[in-house]
């Protein structure tokens, strides 16, 4: 059962990048599409998984509990943000790679704070993710984001997915028994959505136009249950396992979807960095 968990986050996660790539392509301000996502996102997952009880808010607002919350809504939306830019920049196939490679950083969680096993295969895989990485990062220096080099976008996914990653399997161990999985990711994303309403009266124009609002309902319900699945799995298999597992379906998917349907470009060196990329994480198994 596990092993379907996994192939249902990454169904969701794949149908989310598609939704994504189709609102750049349609010039949305995806600040406000993430900002309705993640109001439809927490609203589904308190109306499934309930609201927290007096008691459990007044517990969490007095432990650390709640600084976890609040940073781990924070990095959501900010994440989503920089892999939305990416995609639109740097092609489906080649964002979803680098995203999925930062399993890297909740592997190391998985071994270093929860004391998970580790194998010689384990540390030639976690080498192999910096390589695919270096294959990874496009050589032409024309596309940019604002001032930056839009290869900068894909370290940046890598370091912000890995620690949205981390989260939940701190959550998993740490706060499992404090909240169900709706529940904690209701408030997750009741976080990320204030920390978008915020940047949202910041920015010039109008609030909101009709297709931003339809394409983040579109977004809400995969991206919540891309997540509650790999909780749900967490639930039964190591993270050692389990994020290796769902990565290697997404970077799969997100390559043959990028290719196939959105004519991504991806060169000889960056195909070597998603072959790099999966056997990375074959070995991470």
């Amino acid at each position: 059962m596990s092993y379907l968990y996994l192939l249902l986050s990454a169904g969701c996660s794949l149908l989310l990048v598609h939704l994504m790539k189709a609102g750049e392509s349609r010039d949305q301000r995806m600040l406000n599409t993430f900002a309705v996502n993640y109001l439809v996102a927490a609203l589904v997952a308190f109306s499934i998984g309930g609201l927290p009880s007096l008691e459990a808010n007044l517990e969490l607002l007095t432990n650390p509990g709640f600084l976890f919350v609040v940073a781990t809504g924070s990095i959501f939306i900010v994440n989503f943000l920089v892999y939305s830019k990416s995609i639109h920049l740097n092609g489906i196939g080649i964002s979803v790679t680098a995203m999925r490679l930062s399993l890297l950083v909740p592997v190391l969680v998985s071994v270093l704070l929860y004391r998970e096993s580790v194998t010689a295969a384990t540390v030639l895989g976690l080498i192999l993710v910096f390589v695919a990485l270096g294959l990874l990062i496009p050589r032409k220096r024309t596309i940019r984001f604002k001032k930056i080099d839009a290869a900068w976008l894909l370290i940046v996914i890598f370091l912000l997915t890995g620690l949205a990653d981390a989260s939940l399997k701190v959550y998993e161990e740490d706060f499992s028994l404090q909240f169900n999985e709706l529940t904690f990711m209701g408030m997750v994303f009741s976080v990320a959505f204030l920390v978008g309403l915020i940047l949202m009266f910041v920015q010039k124009g109008p609030a909101l136009k009709k297709g931003e609002v339809v394409t983040g309902v579109l977004i809400g319900i995969p991206n919540l249950y891309s997540t509650v699945f790999l909780i749900y799995a967490l639930h039964q298999i190591d993270g050692a396992i389990a994020y290796p597992v769902v990565n290697i379906l997404n970077v799969a998917g997100g390559t043959l979807l990028g290719f196939w349907i959105w004519d991504d470009t991806v060169t000889k060196l960056q195909w070597w960095g998603i072959a790099a990329a999966l056997a990375a994480i074959l070995l991470l198994i």
